[in-house]
C-alpha cells in the first residue's frame, strides 16, 4: 500500500508508516507521500475552523532551522483549502513550490501565504482537485532524476567517465565522475551534502558543471588542463528520505571532514587519496550549499590565504570586473570541520563552499554559476 492517507471529520489524525486503509467512501482530502524527498509526519482536520494542520517533523535531532516538507494532496471536489504548516519547535524556512509533475515548479503566489512570525507557523490557501498537487519546500530533486541527469551529460561528453567510488550508510551506490584521468591536474565539485539544499547544492551545481563541460574555447583549454572530479549527490539516501540536514545515519556530513565516521565522506577522503597517491595534484575544490543569508562564498582565512597561489581573490577580481554580480566572500577559520577545510588541510588546495540563497531567481541561479565557472576556468588556465 502507498504511503498516503485520506482527511475527513472533526481532529481526524492520520499518521504516516503507520497500517491506515484508504476510505473508499465520502472521501475528502489525500495526502500522499509516496515518492522520493516527501516529508509529511500527520495531518489534523479541524472542521470548527476548517483548517487542515500538516505536521512536520526532522528525522534526526539536532538540527538547523531547516524544516523540509513535500506531500501530494488531492480531492475528489474541486475547492480551496486552508493548510498550516506546523513545525514543532522550528520556524518556517522556505516558500512553498508547486508542481502538477513534480519537474516544473512555481512558488506559491504571495496572497496565498501567512507566516506567523511568533508561532513559526505558515498558513497556506491552496487549489485541490483531484488532480494531484505537489507542494515542496523546494524543488524536488531525487537521486534517479540527479542520475538521469548524469546519463545524459555521459551520453553527450565521450570524455566523461562515471564509477561507484563508495557505498552510502543504506548500501545505495555513490558515484564520481572525472573528465580525463590521464591528467595530473584537478579540481573537485561536491554537491548536495544537505538534503534541502537545491538552489545551490542541485540548480547552481548543474549549471556551474555544465559550464565547465560544454564546447567554449575556455571550457576546452580548461580540460586539457585540469581533470574534473565530481561528486555529483553524495548524500542519495538523505535526499530520497526527505532529510532536513543529516544522512541516513543522522549525522550532518558537512561537519564529518576530520574525523570521517560516515562511510559517504570516508568514500570521497578514500578515492582522493588514491588519486593524489597516483601523482593528482588537487588544485582547487568547490563544495555546493544553499543558505537562507546567501549568495555567498565561505573562504579561507586571512592568514591561510597569504600561504596560497591566491586562486580565490584573482577569480572574485575576474567575477566583479567581468560581470554584474558582486561577491561577499565570507572568512573562516580552517580548524572548523567543513568540506572545503579539509581540501586546504589536507592537499593545500584552495577551496571554497559555495552558497546560493533559498528564494534567489532560479534564472539568477542559473546565470550567476555559469559566470562564475567562466571566471574561474580563466583564472586557472592562466
Amino acid at each position: 500500500m502507498r504511503p498516503s492517507f485520506l482527511v475527513f471529520g472533526v481532529l481526524y489524525l492520520a499518521i504516516l508508516n503507520s497500517c491506515i486503509k484508504k476510505h473508499e467512501h465520502h472521501l475528502d482530502v489525500d495526502f500522499d507521500t509516496s515518492f522520493p524527498g516527501a516529508r509529511l509526519d500527520s495531518v489534523i482536520y479541524n472542521e470548527e475552523d476548517n483548517i487542515y494542520t500538516a505536521y512536520i517533523n526532522p528525522a534526526f535531532e539536532p538540527v538547523n532551522e531547516s524544516p523540509w516538507f513535500a506531500f501530494g494532496i488531492s480531492s475528489e471536489t474541486k475547492k480551496e483549502i486552508r493548510l498550516e504548516l506546523e513545525y514543532g519547535k522550528y520556524k518556517h524556512r522556505y516558500i512553498p513550490k508547486l508542481s502538477s509533475d513534480k519537474k516544473n515548479w512555481k512558488t506559491i503566489n504571495a496572497s496565498n501565504i501567512e507566516i506567523d512570525t511568533i508561532s513559526g507557523n505558515a498558513l497556506i490557501r491552496l487549489e485541490v482537485s483531484q488532480d494531484q498537487l505537489y507542494v515542496s519546500a523546494q524543488e524536488l530533486e531525487s537521486s534517479e532524476a540527479t542520475y538521469q541527469w548524469l546519463d545524459t551529460l555521459i551520453n553527450q561528453k565521450a570524455f566523461l567517465s562515471k564509477e561507484v567510488a563508495g557505498r552510502t550508510v543504506k548500501n545505495n551506490e555513490g558515484y564520481v565522475l572525472t573528465s580525463n584521468n590521464d591528467l595530473k591536474k584537478a579540481v573537485v565539485l561536491i554537491a548536495r551534502q544537505h538534503p534541502p539544499e537545491i538552489p545551490g547544492g542541485t540548480i547552481g551545481f548543474k549549471a556551474f558543471y555544465e559550464t565547465l563541460l560544454n564546447d567554449s574555447q575556455v571550457a576546452q583549454r580548461f580540460r586539457e588542463k585540469y581533470n574534473i572530479i565530481t561528486f555529483p549527490l553524495l548524500n542519495p539516501d538523505g535526499a530520497d528520505a526527505g532529510n532536513w540536514r543529516h544522512n541516513a545515519n543522522g549525522a550532518d556530513l558537512n561537519r564529518d571532514w576530520q574525523e570521517f565516521r560516515q562511510p559517504e565522506t570516508q568514500m570521497v577522503k578514500s578515492y582522493l587519496n588514491d588519486k593524489t597517491s597516483e601523482g593528482t595534484e588537487i588544485e582547487f575544490a568547490i563544495d555546493f550549499h544553499t543558505s537562507y543569508s546567501g549568495p555567498y562564498l565561505l573562504v579561507l582565512d586571512s592568514i591561510n590565504e597569504q600561504k596560497t597561489q591566491k586562486i580565490i581573490p584573482n577569480w572574485i577580481k575576474d567575477i566583479e570586473t567581468g560581470s554584474s554580480f558582486k561577491v561577499e566572500a565570507r572568512r573562516r577559520s580552517q580548524e572548523l570541520p567543513y568540506c572545503y577545510n579539509y581540501f586546504f588541510n589536507e592537499y593545500q588546495s584552495e577551496a571554497v563552499t559555495y552558497e546560493e540563497g533559498d528564494e534567489i531567481d532560479r534564472e539568477i541561479i542559473k546565470q550567476r554559476a555559469i559566470t562564475y565557472a567562466n571566471s574561474l576556468m580563466k583564472t586557472l588556465i592562466k
